[in-house]
């Protein structure tokens, strides 16, 4: 059952996308791509938070690239080329964040210590075996190299970092192999500047919502809850859930609409 109802919202988001496609009004693109971003915004979520225990980077800074990857995704979509909206913008929401990664390990000067004490680490832990790597710790690879487990942790940072922000994989998209780096360009202030646009008209069409939706897109959008989660915190059943959340994504799509008449 859960499947199914989270794939009536991205049966949902298919709609909007094809509307978005056809419409030639700036103002309805506008509100359409602010919609789609709202109802997208748990998938962002999810990809920001494991990056962000893998490189220790605070998701909130990958959430915000990660959702100019997802705008570029809206604004690029092919469904003849591909399907499924949410693997394509998987691929740019991840770019946008690997984007992040690599611009700010570039603004960081490694002293030349870490990297050669990344290297050490490197070639220690290639000879333990399965189960030695299960047990070993940030403690016992500074013991056996001498080294303070400080410095072993940022050295791993960087590692993990440089790793992270790699765009040189080939991915299949559109039949094609291609790098995630020529999907995603770079990070610049003007993207920043209109995503934060974004947020506020977002933030002000759930602000206006009816109390029987504004609570439940509040705890889909803002507080990352899965259906069954914000079934169990209102006391009411997954199915309840998504129901509601359909009649509030077609409430705020009247909105638009109503916006775009006037």
């Amino acid at each position: 059952m859960a499947v199914d109802t989270d794939n009536s919202i991205y049966i949902k988001i298919q709609d909007w996308l094809a509307e978005y496609s056809h419409t030639h009004s700036t103002k309805k693109k506008k509100r359409l791509m602010n919609l789609i971003v709202v109802a997208m915004m748990p998938v962002v979520k999810k990809i920001a938070g494991s990056i962000a225990r893998r490189a220790e980077d605070p998701v909130e800074d990958l959430v915000q690239a990660g959702s100019i990857g997802l705008v570029k995704a809206i604004e690029r979509y092919n469904p003849e080329l591909c399907p499924k909206f949410r693997i394509y913008a998987g691929y740019l929401i991840v770019g946008e964040m690997q984007h992040y990664m690599r611009d700010k390990v570039s603004l960081i000067k490694v002293p030349r210590e870490i990297i050669e004490l990344a290297m050490r680490i490197k070639n220690f832990v290639k000879d333990l075996d399965e189960d030695e790597m299960d047990q070993m710790t940030s403690e016992k690879v500074a013991q056996a190299l001498d080294v303070p487990v400080q410095k072993v942790n940022t050295a791993i940072d960087v590692d993990r970092r440089k790793k992270v922000a790699s765009l040189d994989e080939l991915i299949n998209v559109d039949g094609n192999k291609t790098s995630i780096g020529d999907l995603t360009p770079a990070f610049d202030y003007k993207e920043f500047s209109e995503q934060k646009d974004r947020q506020l008209e977002i933030d002000e069409i759930i602000k206006n919502l009816p109390p029987e939706y504004k609570e439940i897109v509040e705890l889909f959008y803002y507080e990352d809850m899965k259906q069954t989660e914000i079934a169990e915190k209102l006391g009411m059943n997954q199915m309840m859930v998504s129901r509601r959340l359909k009649k509030a994504f077609n409430y705020m799509y009247k909105i638009i609409k109503k916006n775009d008449e006037e």
